[in-house]
Formats: C-alpha cells, sequence, structure tokens
C-alpha cells in the first residue's frame, strides 16, 4: 500500500513536472527558419502534449491518494 502510493506519487511528480518544462521549452525546440505558420503549429503540438503530460500526472496524483484509502 505505501509503495503503491510512493511509486504513483513519483511518476506523478514527475510526469507533472516534465509536462511543465516541455509547455516551457516548447519553442526553443523549432527551428526558426521554418516558415512562421509551421512554426507555431509546431509550437502549439509541443505545448499540447506538455500540457497532457501535466494531466496524465494529475491521474497518477489522483491515484497515489487515492491508493491511501
Amino acid at each position: 500500500m505505501t509503495a503503491d502510493f510512493a511509486v504513483l506519487a513519483v511518476v506523478g511528480t514527475v510526469l507533472l513536472e516534465i509536462g511543465w518544462w516541455g509547455r516551457r521549452a516548447a519553442a526553443g525546440w523549432v527551428s526558426p527558419a521554418l516558415p512562421e505558420a509551421e512554426r507555431l503549429r509546431r509550437i502549439g503540438k509541443l505545448r499540447g502534449s506538455g500540457y497532457a503530460l501535466q494531466v496524465v500526472g494529475v491521474v497518477f496524483a489522483l491515484a497515489a491518494v487515492w491508493s491511501i484509502w
């Protein structure tokens, strides 16, 4: 039970942090040589992926809390 909580909490925290970092750093990963429309589209996709990681991280954190009961 405690191990389940710890594993779920750590995974949730890591996913939240990676998602937060990915959303912030998305603009730096896309080449400035691309046309502006394509560049903005790719940045948006990367930020969306970071957001999805944050959502999954919250689900894992909630599962950690749920595992206590």
